[in-house]
This record gives C-alpha cells, structure tokens and sequence, in this order.
C-alpha cells in the first residue's frame, strides 16, 4: 500500500477512535477534567500519534490501543461512580483553603498553592481582596469556588440610593511573613508604618503574619499565622 495512503488512512482511524472516544466520557467530564482526565486523553493521544509514524504499527494495533484505553478510562470511571471512598484517591478531594474567613495555610501547602496563584483565581471570580471571602475550595480539577461574606454581597448601590464610590485595587503588603516591598512602595507607605499599623494590633513580628492585604477603603486587613 502506498505510503501516503496508509498514513491518511490511519490518521482518519485514529481521529475518529479519539473523537468517539471524547464523546463517549461525557461533557461533563470534558468540561471538568480532572488530573486524571487529563493525563489519560493526552497519553491516548500521544500512543496514537506515535502509533500512526511508526511503520511497525498497523491499523489494527492502533484501533486496538483505543479499544482497550477506552476500557481502562470506563473501568476507572465507573469505580470512581459506584465507590465514593474510591474518588479521593483518583480524583482527588475539594480543599477548604479558607474558611469561616480565615486562610487555611495547611491546605494550601498541601495542594502546591501559593498565594499569588490563589489570588490569580479569586479575581477569575470577581473578588479582588481576600476579606470578601467567606469560604474558598479548590475544586478537584483545579478551579476556586467562592462564597463572599454577607456584607460583601453583590448588592447595587443604585438599588439603595447610596452614593457611588471610587475603587482601588488591594494590595498584598505581608505574605506568608515576608514584607512585599514594591506593593508598600506602589500604596505609599513604610515598612515603619507597617511595624506600627500590626503593633497596634498586638502583633510585633512579621513573620507572625500569614497575611495583610491594604485597601484604600478598608484600611489594612491582616491574619496571623505566617511561617514555621
């Protein structure tokens, strides 16, 4: 056979053994992959495409490769659906990295998450200072699910004839016991107002400090329990 014609022919197979593959785990699984998910459509991915440039692979080799990696994908699929205690060890568990207001610094050393990342994921859901939240959970594949404390519900000022009132951006001054210098610089302030502004609130070491975040409204927003 021609050599053109067996690679199109095998790329044709392979494409459509992935795209039924696809449709078969489901659009919630598409649209909430998992660690697992993941590593299991690009490992299929790449055995196919390996499989397609390897002139010892044969057609029926890569339609088989599909077949049984599809078993093995709704095997695992229907462990983690009929067997909860099975989905924390696939899929993993949600995290409350913060709760009743308060960060939960076990947790995000435990999921890898630092708190620029964290951040990063609290403005995707339009929350832009950490004292609006009430509780965050890192979701298994990945995303933060927010909810805000009540004072910080999303309420128009319109609908209570309240006057309207310029924002500013928090900025992160301490994090995880170590003084952001550029972000004290950007607000205007000192690491001499800083030591001041925790000594009023009892606190004389930095590095007591897991958190404070300055907000041109709110003032100075700090949670203890920074470094080991």
């Amino acid at each position: 056979m021609n050599i053109y014609l067996s690679v199109t022919i095998e790329l044709i197979v392979g494409f459509m053994g992935l795209l039924i593959l696809t449709r078969l785990m489901g659009r919630a699984s598409m649209a909430e992959a998992t660690p697992f998910d993941f590593v299991a459509v690009v490992v299929l991915g790449d055995f196919v495409g390996g499989a397609i440039y390897d002139p010892k692979a044969k057609l029926p080799m890569i339609v088989f490769a599909i077949i049984i990696w599809g078993i093995l994908i709704f095997i695992v699929e229907f462990i983690t659906l009929k067997f909860n205690v099975s989905r924390g060890i696939i899929e993993s568990k949600p995290a409350l990295v913060v709760g009743n207001g308060v960060i939960n610094r076990k947790e995000m050393k435990k999921n890898k998450l630092d708190f620029n990342r964290l951040q990063m994921m609290l403005r995707e859901k339009n929350v832009f200072s950490f004292r609006e939240v009430e509780y965050a959970i890192l979701e298994p594949n990945g995303k933060v699910s927010v909810i805000k404390k009540p004072m910080y519900d999303n309420v128009k000022r319109k609908d209570l004839d309240m006057p309207v009132k310029s924002a500013t951006l928090p900025s992160v001054v301490i994090s995880d016991g170590v003084v952001i210098k550029k972000n004290l610089d950007q607000i205007g302030r000192t690491q001499e107002w800083l030591r001041t502004e925790l000594k009023n609130r009892n606190i004389n070491k930095i590095r007591d400090v897991l958190l404070a975040e300055w907000c041109e409204e709110d003032g100075l927003f700090v949670q203890i329990g920074g470094k080991d």
